[in-house]
């Protein structure tokens, strides 16, 4: 079997692994789910107060589609859930809603501010809506995950001895 990528690429089960770029993106976009995780650990609450005031609980929505994609990720093996392989499959596509989803509620609430867009838009907004639109463009654009979206480990076959 010829490999359509360098080895390393690979996984015991011969599938490609999930590369750790696809690691950062998912921990991205569901970044409001983790960050709302994290205002429940025991701690003196003034750094929880920043914290909270960064999620917004409509962007959570974008969170909870990509989730699932994070969870099958994690369980990719041959012995998993039946639903897993299929929503694996679908993965590509509900990380590209989820990211979609987020522009799309970013823009609602720029478009329904009263204030200036410089006023409204900022650092953190800013930086928020350019990295969705790298993991958008790094969802469509790469071929490896493509390839890496269409496999799932199967049970190895077992020879007679």
């Amino acid at each position: 079997m010829a490999l359509k990528y360098a080895p390393e690429r690979y996984d015991d089960h011969l599938c490609l692994k999930v590369p750790v770029t696809l690691w950062l993106c998912l921990v991205f976009l569901v970044r409001h789910l983790l960050l709302l995780g994290i205002t429940f650990l025991p701690t003196t609450g003034e750094e929880i107060t920043v914290l909270r005031e960064l999620i917004r609980p409509e962007y959570l929505l974008a969170d909870l589609i990509a989730l699932p994609v994070l969870i099958a990720g994690f369980r990719r093996r041959p012995r998993s859930p039946r639903w897993m392989p299929r929503l694996w499959r679908l993965g590509r596509g509900l990380l590209l809603a989820s990211a979609g989803l987020y522009l799309l509620l970013l823009g609602a609430y720029l478009l329904a501010s009263a204030r200036p867009l410089t006023a409204t838009l900022n650092e953190a907004s800013l930086i928020s809506l350019l990295l969705n639109l790298a993991i958008i463009a790094y969802l469509l654009r790469s071929p490896l995950l493509r390839d890496l979206f269409a496999q799932w480990p199967a049970e190895p076959s077992r020879g007679l001895s």
